[in-house]
């Protein structure tokens, strides 16, 4: 089902082409819009709004709303402001915008304005939905990026006819949005198989506390590797941990001081990682038991080393920002963004 200001400005285009209206025509006002198709004023307000944001209709202030001239507005059709809508704990910590993705997204759209925009801890929804109403009534065409985002967040956008591109997998119901993800489903495969060629025979994963539907993928697929390696459920650990050091270290330990056998440990982000091995430093291990920790996401935000064996999408950070961008532009140009996934492929990086 479309979200109703989509179904209702599709609409109101056909209503444009049957009546033949031209450019520079007077279309209705928003309370005829709201009488002639039977929806509420808000939804015919921003049905305009995004008809607006399409350069198909053009709103005067004072004069009224009219059909738009495609000629003119063909110089005009740039997306002038990106909103980049991320946690600022998880940019601050894990660097999730890399900044080569930034870069090839300002060269994908050199005339868009790049905007932060960091979600708080609480009323995330309410947050998002006064960005994307300042949005539509802006004079100016606006997109997102999206981050991290909650199901709530992602349905505003849906809702919102902006457009929009999810970095990530797109929450369950989520379906009218454009996305560009990692193959979380190879993510797994990878990880796993180095962790069973390290003669682990257990594994801990490490998620962050907020769990999206790109974990879901990941574990999925480890449970396949798991099977097929002739192991039980019993064997696999999973905890969702708040980006705290100590939080993570504790959790850790319990884990490690239950385990009689080599113990794999598989992190979502490599700040965990990091704080698990600072334990793992302080315990006395023997050679063979010594745990192996692997890395999910490496986001080399400060381009420095990971040092453990981590996941690296076969796209450049430049390239996978300039498909981000492509992405924006197409969905400008009417493309439909349903029909605009990325599955970039990954591979398994050992340190050297």
């Amino acid at each position: 089902m479309k979200p109703a200001i989509v179904d209702l400005a599709e609409r109101i285009q056909s209503d444009i082409q049957q009546r033949k209206l031209q450019p520079g025509d007077p279309y209705y006002t928003t309370s005829e819009t709201a009488r002639s198709f039977q929806v509420s004023g808000t939804t015919a307000n921003r049905a305009l709004q995004l008809l607006t944001q399409r350069r198909v209709l053009v709103r005067k202030q004072r004069a009224g709303t009219f059909i738009a001239d495609p000629e003119s507005n063909k110089t005009e059709q740039a997306l002038r402001r990106v909103h980049l809508v991320v946690h600022q704990k998880y940019l601050e910590r894990e660097g999730l915008l890399a900044d080569g993705i930034l870069i090839g997204l300002q060269r994908e759209l050199p005339e868009a304005e790049l905007e932060f925009n960091f979600l708080p801890h609480r009323d995330e929804e309410a947050y998002v939905e006064e960005i994307v109403n300042r949005a539509l009534k802006s004079s100016v065409t606006e997109g997102f990026v999206l981050q991290r985002a909650q199901v709530g967040v992602q349905r505003i956008l849906q809702e919102s006819g902006l457009p929009t591109v999810v970095n990530g997998v797109l929450q369950p119901s989520i379906t009218g949005l454009a996305h560009i993800d990692r193959d979380q489903g190879e993510m797994g495969r990878l990880l796993f198989q180095h962790l069973l060629q390290q003669n682990c025979q257990r594994v801990l994963i490490v998620f962050r506390d907020q769990v999206t539907a790109g974990d879901h993928l990941l574990l999925d697929a480890v449970q396949r590797e798991m099977h097929g390696a002739g192991w039980g459920i019993d064997r696999l650990t999973v905890r969702c941990l708040p980006a705290d050091d100590r939080a993570i270290q504790v959790s850790a330990q319990d884990v490690l001081s239950q385990s009689s056998v080599k113990l794999g440990i598989l992190c979502r982000s490599e700040p965990a990682a990091r704080a698990i091995a600072a334990v793992i430093s302080g315990l006395n291990y023997p050679r063979k038991k010594q745990p192996v920790i692997v890395v999910a996401d490496h986001f080399a935000r400060e381009q420095a080393p990971c040092l453990f064996p981590h996941i690296r999408p076969c796209l450049s950070p430049e390239a996978y920002g300039q498909e981000i961008g492509r992405m924006l532009v197409r969905q400008m140009n009417r493309a439909a963004p349903r029909n605009l996934f990325c599955n970039v492929s990954v591979e398994l990086v050992k340190p050297s």
